[in-house]
């Protein structure tokens, strides 16, 4: 929902515009990744009925993303639900979200795992290792447990060292965080995140978190138009890149998982170093925030727009 400025309580006001989108932090990353055609990219959610999903695996299938590792609810017959309020005088986003939709199980994430390695291995011949990079949003004990079950796939199989495991801190009320911290290879946390636990500066709060993270892992924050920060823990190496310049601000919905996704491709895919995938990522996500949703974003960076 777009007004012109954000309203006061208990006073009555007029959008300039509403629309419906599906969303999803990691299914807006999945589509972006799945827009690069050298990336094989799986999703995996918990998902309401295939009826009341129906936008969003087509959205995702139109953009080269596999969605059979979907655990569907049939008696869900809505999906989950965010209403938006943007200020176009501030371009701030105000969201309240409502769900009633379970989360992913251990026992569901290990059948469609396993599942999916096997389909992924039958249709790349001698590939060995099915996924070189898992990503997870920061829910609690349930993915710890997930990510658990993911090492001991790959130590059994000698695939560990290939893998990369990254978690997405958004929120810091989370139960079971503390875990995560410590098996996450990337962070990637909000500025949401830093804000909670007292920090203004991503700088600080890198270096402050970064003490109940795995000491080899590296950390980034997404600290908004000021753009992002990282921090390797195992050299105390920093980094830092401004957001990339655009023309006017259209729409900053899906920015962070825009940023997300450009840090997998850069670091996974593509075998930047960090720095100059901080810079890569920062700028996809600013010409996330020049258009609406996120059609074409890898074919318009490519091309220097």
């Amino acid at each position: 929902m777009h007004v012109n400025t954000f309203p006061t309580e208990d006073t009555k006001h007029r959008a300039e515009r509403v629309e419906k989108r599906r969303g999803g932090n990691a299914a807006n990353a999945a589509e972006v990744l799945g827009q690069d055609s050298r990336t094989k990219v799986w999703y995996m959610s918990s998902l309401p009925s295939p009826a009341a999903s129906k936008m969003l695996l087509r959205a995702l299938e139109e953009n080269n993303v596999k969605t059979e590792a979907c655990v569907f609810h049939s008696s869900q017959h809505a999906p989950p639900q965010a209403y938006i309020i943007s200020a176009g005088n501030t371009g701030t986003r105000t969201i309240i979200s409502h769900s009633t939709l379970p989360d992913l199980t251990l026992d569901e994430f290990v059948k469609k795992f396993d599942a999916s390695c096997m389909r992924f291995s039958s249709d790349i011949v001698g590939m060995g290792c099915p996924f070189r990079w898992i990503h997870f949003e920061g829910r609690g004990a349930d993915v710890s447990r997930m990510i658990e079950y993911v090492e001991s796939v790959y130590i059994r199989q000698g695939w560990r060292h290939k893998l990369t495991i990254s978690v997405e801190f958004e929120k810091g009320d989370r139960p079971g965080i503390q875990r995560l911290l410590q098996q996450a290879d990337v962070c990637f946390f909000s500025k949401l995140y830093a804000e909670t636990l007292g920090f203004d500066r991503p700088e600080d709060f890198l270096s402050s978190v970064g003490e109940f993270c795995k000491p080899t892992a590296t950390l980034f924050c997404c600290w908004g138009a000021a753009g992002a920060v990282g921090l390797h823990l195992e050299s105390r190496t920093r980094f830092s890149s401004s957001a990339g310049v655009i023309s006017m601000v259209v729409d900053t919905v899906g920015a962070g998982d825009t940023f997300i996704a450009g840090m997998i491709l850069a670091l996974g895919v593509r075998g930047y170093d960090i720095g100059r995938s901080l810079r890569f990522a920062c700028e996809l996500a600013s010409l996330k925030c020049s258009q609406y949703g996120f059609k074409g974003l890898l074919q318009s960076i490519s091309r220097g727009t």
